[in-house]
């Protein structure tokens, strides 16, 4: 059975997508630390991020650092958070993040957000990605 996250991508399960290419999507989390709280995915269900072929890992790596920078000038936090853990989900999912104090690392102080609240969020993302993606986004 495909994971939640493809079963999102490919639509039989809600969700707000903000970006999709070829080897990843870029999703809302429906638990997050902060708004905009972002997870890349990649495309294939690979269970550990050491499993991941190297292009894909390095595709994923791209993908983190563009909206970890997407994030930083959107919320105006003093740093974000890059994460992987995937007890929840055997498919990798790279957590990225606003933090604005260490307590925003913990899963535990995670809290449910609908899906209109992560369409206004990701109205923001969006706004960001058409103002800057002149030669590519990574």
């Amino acid at each position: 059975m495909p994971s939640i996250f493809t079963q999102i991508r490919n639509g039989s399960l809600p969700g707000c997508i903000i970006h999709e290419d070829r080897d990843c999507f870029v999703i809302l989390t429906n638990m997050p630390h902060n708004p905009g709280h972002l997870l890349i995915i990649p495309s294939e269900e690979v269970a550990d991020w050491y499993d991941l072929k190297p292009e894909t890992y390095s595709h994923l790596m791209g993908a983190a650092k563009y909206f970890g920078k997407a994030t930083k000038e959107i919320y105006g936090c003093p740093k974000v958070g890059l994460l992987s853990v995937g007890f929840d989900i055997p498919h990798v999912h790279i957590h990225v993040f606003s933090l604005f104090g260490i307590a925003d690392i913990d899963h535990g102080n995670a809290k449910p957000s609908s899906m209109q609240e992560r369409e206004l969020e990701a109205e923001k993302f969006k706004k960001y990605l058409s103002k800057n993606t002149e030669g590519g986004l990574w």
